[in-house]
């Protein structure tokens, strides 16, 4: 019988340890993904998404690619900008930039969140400045990171990249 009351004890421990990391903060590929306007959007979607979810009430611009065969094209909505790269697959996005409190991120942080509330969310930065916490899935420029514009201490802009940094 001790046995049996030892391994459901060790059971009940084994069980609940694995319950406290859900609300540790941490980063990862999950997070590199923003909610716009009630819909979740990444780096390298096809613009033909944000068009189609959006619609036409966007401010357009375009100049020669620095780094790719075509334009880099940029639509500005009122509540974010989406930087497109012209690549094989079509115009895929290279950059999604907010000042909006109307865009968030996969643990919530928005415009107007406190730096405090990003450091519990994501933990440690990537790189970080007074005026910039970035967070990079992987090593080295050109992979995707998620980055939050900091001014007296709240996020002033979320954006999510893959440009160099």
């Amino acid at each position: 019988m001790r046995k049996l009351a030892a391994l459901l004890s060790l059971l009940l421990v084994l069980s609940l340890s694995g319950c406290s990391g859900r609300g540790k903060a941490g980063f990862g590929q999950d997070d590199l993904v923003l909610t716009v306007s009630g819909r979740e959007y990444r780096v390298r979607d096809n613009i033909a998404v944000v068009l189609e979810a959006l619609g036409d009430g966007y401010q357009y611009a375009e100049g020669r690619s620095c780094d790719y065969d075509g334009l880099d094209k940029t639509y500005t909505y009122p509540v974010a900008t989406f930087y497109t790269n012209p690549l094989a697959e079509g115009d895929l996005l290279e950059e999604i930039y907010s000042q909006s409190g109307e865009v968030s991120t996969s643990k919530g942080i928005k415009v107007g969140s406190s730096r405090a509330d990003v450091l519990a969310a994501y933990g440690d930065p990537t790189d970080q400045d007074d005026w910039l916490l970035l967070y990079r899935a992987g090593e080295g420029p050109g992979n995707p990171a998620l980055c939050f514009e900091i001014e007296d201490g709240a996020v002033a802009a979320i954006f999510l990249t893959v440009k160099a940094m």
